[in-house]
């Protein structure tokens, strides 16, 4: 009769096998290339035939936690744990490459660089204007001001140089001139100010987990630098009034920018916001707690 701590004793020589064992026995191949040999080895393999079902369930099961878990791991790490307004600003500031990268496993897109591959607006005065394979990027580098929380209400301030660059066409009216275009564009928004207003709450899941859920938001934005525009073929088959045209645009930027420029802002904060919420949306409070 075999003690039961020699038994334990060999099967913990073999344990490192196993995974090997079960993944070619699988195959058909044989088992005595994968355990060690010792007097105990009939035994063992009866032992382990017996046990294969359950081992293969809870291999199973445990890769699945595995899978469950890596598709919840952020790379994110918090550089402080209060909520004080320097130690929030500092944590949206590491927090932003993350969000900008996208976490695909929780639903959460790419932002920077984040792929135009249509985007149609319908601009003040009739003008109508259309993107596509293009991209905008700029939002990982953003600098953060300030941020702070209480009461419920997330507050943020960022400032961020962002790209726009692809193909597009355009008709109707930019204020005195009537556009017909299509050709390249590439808009570049230097020093773009955002200032966001995030009401909080939290929700209880039918998985027993607090949730935060975003109760209401209100994002502002201004100019505190310039706005560049490189736009080819603005009236198509004249390159005069094309340039002309486009000298106008740039030598009055901030106007322009200001009369046409809040809907391509909204579409980017929309965005971002549909980012913050799959977010919230995927992990419970608890564990954005523990980032």
């Amino acid at each position: 009769m075999v003690s039961f701590v020699k038994l334990m004793q060999i099967i913990s020589n073999c344990t490192s096998l196993v995974s090997i064992y079960i993944e070619r026995a699988v195959l058909g191949l044989s088992v005595l290339n994968l355990l060690c040999w010792s007097p105990y080895l009939l035994l063992i393999l009866n032992i382990f035939e017996k046990m294969v079902g359950d081992v293969l369930f809870y291999s199973v099961a445990l890769a699945s936690i595995i899978g469950l878990s890596s598709a919840y791991t952020i790379s994110f790490r918090r550089p402080c744990r209060d909520l004080s307004p320097e130690c929030l600003r500092k944590t949206v500031q590491a927090a932003l490459p993350t969000i900008a990268d996208g976490i695909p496993d929780l639903g959460i897109e790419s932002l920077d660089p984040y792929e135009l591959k249509k985007l149609q607006l319908k601009l003040p005065g009739g003008l109508n204007i259309a993107f596509s394979n293009g991209y905008a990027k700029g939002l990982k580098t953003c600098n953060v001001d300030y941020a702070s929380y209480g009461g419920g209400l997330l507050e943020t301030q960022v400032h961020c140089n962002l790209t726009i660059k692809g193909k597009y066409r355009s008709s109707g009216r930019l204020l005195l001139f009537p556009i017909n275009g299509d050709g390249d564009s590439v808009i570049k928004c230097r020093n773009l100010k955002l200032h966001s207003l995030l009401q909080l709450g939290s929700v209880v899941r039918s998985d027993g987990r607090r949730y935060f859920d975003i109760k209401d938001s209100r994002i502002e934005h201004g100019y505190d630098g310039r706005v560049k525009y490189s736009m080819t073929n603005l009236f198509k088959g004249s390159p005069e009034m094309s340039n002309a045209v486009l000298d106008f645009m740039n030598n009055n930027w901030k106007m322009v920018a200001e009369e046409f420029g809040t809907p391509m802002v909204e579409f980017g904060v929309q965005s971002i916001m549909k980012n913050v919420k799959r977010l919230f949306d995927a992990l419970p409070i608890d564990d954005l707690e523990k980032l």
